[in-house]
């Protein structure tokens, strides 16, 4: 029953530990998360806000805007304005004669005149009252021409009355159109027949102007269709805009035709509605989801908080960058979005740089209004610079880096430019590609070279640079370590070769584990004597102390090494293996030997201070010493070979190897160091692999015999000498 008991609240207790632990790695995401998101939106906000302000006719230009490359399109505008002068040009009205007018107008002045005739008739009786009729007759006629008309002879009369009815018939049977009556009344004098007195003439044209009416009318139906075919026989307006031509300059008034070609040119931002502004939000949400996801499941480096910082820190500040230059077409393709990723290909791995490629390089095209040659140009660019620079061990690395980064940005502009059919490509433009992104791989590069070794010590990342630099003999502490422990430093050399191969097999860094393990006994140069490997034929100082002082001496090789390399400057990863070699080990010879001499032990007062192992290279380097050590004294004590059985060494390095790593485990040592058992057996491998080729039997050679050399002398050359 109560094992029962016991079992329950075990099994509670880890189930516990394993919820607060998920728990922590959810809190750590949404943290990354909320760090990414927050500012990005921050920053899409304020670009929300300044996509307000639009451009109206009239309005006064308040910056100077240039074309941000060389494009020939249609203007809708122009070619509205132009299809509208042809529908309006007069050429266009269909007018119909209408032949009763002419007959309704004759008629007409054939009454007038009728009824002129016999009022002329009563001009002997009361001339004015004669006169007075004949205003009435005729609207508009003056009292002198009224007089004039009853006063003539008849004769007079007659030559008026016929010329009169020629020339009205004369005008109407021409076209008279409502646009031109008043041009045919001024006329009229010039019409009259020169036969005539002036006076004659004159009253010629009275007569006849108040009869002139327009005889044609437009047919509309017929005007319409020959409108609209004029209209429709419009070409489209074609307009060039050259690449850096000014559309709109400040101050001054804003046409029609400007904001044509701002909008042709995506250059108008109209103030976006609060959907589409929470719309863009959810995609950043998603963005900043996804990538703080990858990097906490992908990324080996982001559990180590400043790693993260440098991870986040960097994304940021590029896209606040971004945000401000990729927008001006003069900076789409210089923006050295690759220098970023360069650098976590330098101080990360090439895992994490590729990674944020391609977020950083969708981020920015998000927030250059979804632009997908924004995106294009940034992620090939810098996935080529990061290919490039990753595990960089010279210096010239940086500069075919850049190369790398100039010729991936241009052919991507280039080619996208093609497929998108933005514009015609032609010499101007691909200059001004070539050139920006020339001026792109020269700042990547150059940000990256100069930023990597301040960033790395900041952040106690070890650069394959300086990690090259600090596997050199020549370097102080290593130089101290081979004349002044010698036994030390050759272990160190042995174990660097086991280490640098098993970190290859599981994925660490091979360079950081080789270099690890050179300094990984630096502690030793302080006391080598302490050590078996430095002793020689020397006495053994252990043997004149009890096994508790020789156990803290042991072990302060590990504290007084980790103050050798700080003091030194070494960067943190090395300080960590160094730390964490031993782990929290026993110190088993020492405690062995207390507990035969009856000794009070505490096993704790034997024990390494650690930490145990936090990382794949740490566990390496603990592992590949113990089995190094371990296989050295076997082999020193003759228990490796064994008379008769050539397959001895390999059975025997196998169970020291086995146990090693079967002790490791059951002591807990390996718990925090992310190594799974397909890992470690593929660790153990690699081990058995390389001691067999160092400790395979040797053939033992038979001495052999040599005769006595006789040398014959020339006599008679003794006798010259």
């Amino acid at each position: 029953m109560l094992s029962r008991i016991d079992r329950f609240w075990s099994d509670s207790l880890l189930v516990f530990i394993a919820l607060r632990h998920r728990a922590r790695h959810v809190l750590v995401w949404l943290g990354v998360f909320f760090v990414l998101w927050a500012p990005l939106a921050v920053l899409v906000y304020g670009a929300w806000e300044a996509s307000g302000i639009t451009l109206q006719p009239g309005q006064i230009a308040d910056r100077t805007i240039k074309a941000p490359y060389t494009a020939t399109f249609e203007s809708r505008l122009l070619t509205q304005q132009a299809r509208q002068e042809a529908y309006d040009d007069a050429r266009n009205i269909v007018l119909v004669r209408d032949p009763a007018v002419e007959a309704a107008q004759l008629e007409a002045l054939n009454r007038l005149l009728t009824q002129l005739d016999a009022i002329r008739a009563q001009r002997g009786t009361d001339l004015a009252a004669a006169t007075q009729q004949a205003q009435s007759a005729l609207e508009g006629l003056g009292a002198e021409d009224a007089q004039l008309l009853v006063s003539l002879s008849d004769a007079s009369w007659g030559r008026i009355e016929g010329e009169a009815r020629r020339l009205l018939a004369s005008v109407l049977s021409g076209e008279v159109r409502s646009d031109n009556v008043a041009q045919i009344k001024e006329q009229l004098p010039d019409r009259v027949s020169i036969e005539l007195n002036p006076v004659e003439r004159r009253l010629v044209v009275v007569l006849v102007r108040s009869f002139i009416r327009p005889n044609v009318r437009v047919d509309e139906q017929a005007t319409r269709a020959a409108r609209e075919a004029a209209a429709a026989a419009v070409s489209p307006v074609m307009v060039t805009v050259q690449a850096g031509q000014v559309i709109v300059r400040d101050g001054d008034p804003v046409t029609p035709e400007a904001l044509e070609k701002l909008e042709y040119f995506g250059l108008l931002s109209p103030r976006q509605s609060w959907p589409e502004f929470l719309g863009l939000l959810g995609v950043l949400a998603l963005w900043a989801g996804g990538f703080a996801l990858a990097l906490y499941r992908s990324v080996q480096h982001t559990r180590q908080p400043r790693q993260l910082f440098l991870i986040v820190g960097l994304v940021l500040l590029t896209l606040a960058a971004g945000r401000l230059l990729v927008t001006i077409p003069e900076f789409r393709y210089s923006f050295p979005v690759a220098g970023t990723v360069m650098l976590f290909a330098v101080l990360l791995d090439l895992r994490t740089a590729l990674l944020a490629s391609w977020f950083l390089a969708l981020a920015l095209g998000i927030l250059d209004g979804f632009s997908l040659l924004t995106t294009l140009v940034a992620g090939f660019g810098s996935l080529a610079g990061a290919v490039v620079v990753w595990r960089a061990e010279r210096t010239v690395t940086f500069l075919w880096a850049g190369i790398a980064v100039a010729a991936a940005t241009a052919a991507t502009a280039l080619a996208a430019l093609l497929a998108l059919g933005r514009q015609v490509v032609d010499w101007n433009l691909a200059g001004n590609v070539l050139l920006q992104s020339g001026i792109n791989g020269v700042l990547s590069a150059s940000l990256c070279f100069l930023s990597f070794s301040l960033l790395g010590r900041l952040l106690g990342i070890a650069t394959h640079l300086q990690l090259l630099e600090l596997a050199h003999p020549t370097q102080p502490l290593l130089s101290r370590l081979a004349r002044e422990a010698p036994g030390t430093y050759h272990h160190s050399l042995v174990v660097g070769n086991l280490a640098e191969a098993a970190a290859e097999v599981v994925g660490a860094d091979p360079l950081l584990t080789r270099v690890g393990v050179l300094y990984h006994d630096i502690g030793k140069v302080l006391h080598p004597e302490l050590y078996v490997e430095n002793q020689a034929n020397r006495i053994n100082i252990h043997d004149s102390l009890d096994p508790l002082t020789s156990a803290r001496l042991i072990e302060e090789h590990v504290t007084e090494g980790v103050k050798l390399a700080k003091r030194a400057r070494l960067p943190k990863p090395i300080v960590d293996i160094i730390q964490q070699h031993h782990g929290t080990t026993l110190i088993k010879y020492f405690y062995a030997k207390a507990k035969e001499a009856g000794l009070a032990v505490d096993e704790q007062a034997f024990r390494y201070p650690g930490p145990r192992p936090q990382s794949k290279e740490a566990a390496v380097v603990m592992l590949a010493d113990s089995v190094e050590a371990a296989v050295r004294a076997a082999a020193q004590s003759g228990k490796l070979y064994e008379p008769g059985d050539p397959h001895s060494v390999s059975k025997r390095l196998a169970e020291i190897v086995d146990r090693v790593i079967r002790e490791r485990l059951e002591d807990g040592q390996l718990d925090d160091a992310d190594l799974t058992f397909r890992q470690i057996t593929e660790i153990r491998r690699v081990f058995l692999t390389m001691l067999e080729g160092v400790y395979h039997p040797r053939v033992e050679y038979p001495e052999v015999r040599r005769e006595p050399v006789v040398t014959v002398v020339d006599e008679r050359a003794a006798a010259e000498a």
